[in-house]
């Protein structure tokens, strides 16, 4: 009860400083000391969806009006696939339809989609606007698709901003690099990610990068659902969000902090562990994790005296230069 007293406490006088101090002048003090410490601890809810939308930007400047229209031809595509069920439509049209909306994943993965919320469900009151922004996302990128995992985090924008803001949110975000190259499966650049993160974690972990290596547990395991979901569908949904406030921050690197920051927070028990019950924990992280306590594991990762990006780009380019001569 003390522990949730000084929370909300904390929560208080964060949300008064957010307000006056830092979202009046945002450009000019967003990569100020003072305010990436508060960011660090977590954006209060009340304001989370502003900070976000600031944070994520809008590079693709989408306007309301368009997702307006891609929410049009999303419905479009749900009737044409409804009723070549029950009429039979030609195939040229399921075949269009199907291609930009994969309209029977969307719908099951909305289903499974944080069911203990039960708001995105069918009749719940999220379903539908969950529904939306997925369907008109693969209509805006067909090239991408709809992809199991974008679901929740769809979901988690819809919690914190109206839908067109969401979708402005969700696409830009599933624009930027990683996410793109995780999304449309170019695996190039996902190794590249891989081998990336395996640096660190030998650097930072070496007894559990062995333990790991030894088991066979290599990155893909558990790094893509973490990537496919950022955190949403692993994590308490809390700690997920305070995952996304410092990922929006920070950029891709955070993801990979907070992978080694869980791994290095559950070191101890995981070197007791074969490979079914270690790959089965890093699934299903307990629900009781203490955010503070992550957080503590995920700030002594550093990657400033080894830049990730720097460390990234020499992987990309190794990789490219191995598939070129692999081609040649």
């Amino acid at each position: 009860m003390a522990q949730q007293l000084k929370y909300e406490d904390g929560i208080k006088s964060s949300l008064h400083v957010w307000q006056h101090e830092i979202l009046p002048k945002w450009d000019e003090v967003k990569k100020h000391k003072k305010t990436r410490d508060i960011w660090w601890q977590g954006v209060p809810p009340s304001i989370r969806g502003r900070v976000w939308m600031l944070a994520i930007k809008n590079e693709l400047n989408i306007t309301h009006e368009l997702f307006e229209i891609f929410l049009i031809r999303a419905k479009d595509r749900i009737r044409i696939c409804s009723e070549s069920e029950s009429e039979g439509i030609g195939l040229e049209e399921i075949h269009a339809a199907s291609r930009e909306n994969s309209v029977d994943v969307i719908k099951l993965d909305v289903a499974r989609t944080f069911p203990h919320l039960c708001i995105f469900q069918k009749g719940g009151p999220y379903f539908d606007l969950l529904h939306g922004v997925l369907g008109a996302y693969a209509c805006y990128r067909p090239d991408v698709g709809y992809v199991q995992g974008m679901s929740f985090i769809a979901a988690v924008f819809l919690l914190y901003l109206d839908v067109a803001d969401a979708f402005i949110c969700f696409a830009n975000l599933l624009n930027k690099s990683c996410q793109l190259a995780f999304f449309r499966l170019d695996q190039q650049v996902m190794q590249s990610y891989f081998n990336s993160f395996e640096e660190y974690y030998q650097d930072h972990l070496p007894r559990l990068f062995a333990h790991f290596d030894e088991l066979g547990i290599s990155p893909d395991l558990y790094i893509i659902d973490w990537m496919y979901t950022l955190y949403s569908k692993s994590l308490p949904l809390d700690v997920a969000c305070r995952v996304w406030d410092v990922f929006f921050r920070d950029g891709e690197e955070l993801l990979f902090r907070t992978a080694l920051g869980i791994l290095s927070l559950y070191e101890d028990v995981l070197l007791t562990m074969d490979f079914i019950q270690a790959a089965q924990f890093l699934t299903n992280i307990p629900v009781h994790i203490d955010s503070d306590k992550l957080f503590k594991h995920i700030d002594n990762i550093d990657m400033h005296q080894k830049k990730f990006g720097q460390v990234l780009m020499q992987h990309l380019a190794a990789n490219l230069a191995s598939n070129h001569s692999g081609n040649s």
